[in-house]
């Protein structure tokens, strides 16, 4: 059983990725994450952090795979400076700072952003920037999908993204 947390956010994510009263988890498709992303944006409100970790299904290949390396995680503190938020990213990439290409790290600050608990303007920013950024991101992991699942053209109509999403 799915416990519904307390809080606008949480509220609004037990909503859209909980069914039968929280007996079942549901994986939103992208239509359904740019759902909920504007209802957090509208909520005018905080949380803890939010994770999103996309996933692509073939039902055909009957395999799956999950993509970690681009998982959206967005956590607020008391407060940060930044040095701090150049590590955070740096850990959440998982990298030292001479291995990161400028690329790699203007990505990381989309995917792993860091706000101040009740800065709703920063929290929202960066919801819209990876709201915006999943148009870029998804053919790129959509094209790591069809190479490791070594999926073939016919095999591509029963594929589909999904997200798990987290919030506390």
């Amino acid at each position: 059983m799915i416990i519904k947390k307390e809080g606008k956010i949480n509220e609004i994510v037990y909503e859209y990725t909980t069914y039968h009263s929280g007996k079942y988890r549901l994986y939103p498709t992208i239509t359904d994450l740019k759902i909920i992303l504007e209802k957090i944006i509208e909520s005018n409100s905080t949380t803890e952090y939010l994770r999103i970790n996309p996933f692509y299904i073939n039902e055909k290949a009957n395999m799956q795979i999950e993509f970690d390396e681009y998982m959206f995680y967005l956590e607020c503190r008391e407060q940060f400076d930044e040095k701090e938020l150049k590590e955070h990213i740096l850990d959440c990439l998982d990298a030292h700072y001479p291995s990161v290409s400028t690329e790699q790290f203007e990505m990381g600050k989309i995917l792993y952003p860091l706000c101040q608990h009740n800065d709703v303007e920063s929290f929202k920013l960066s919801l819209e920037k990876y709201r915006d950024y999943l148009d870029t991101l998804l053919p790129r992991l959509f094209d790591i999908a069809k190479r490791k699942m070594q999926l073939k053209d016919e095999d591509l109509a029963f594929g589909y993204f999904c997200f798990e999403v987290h919030s506390e």
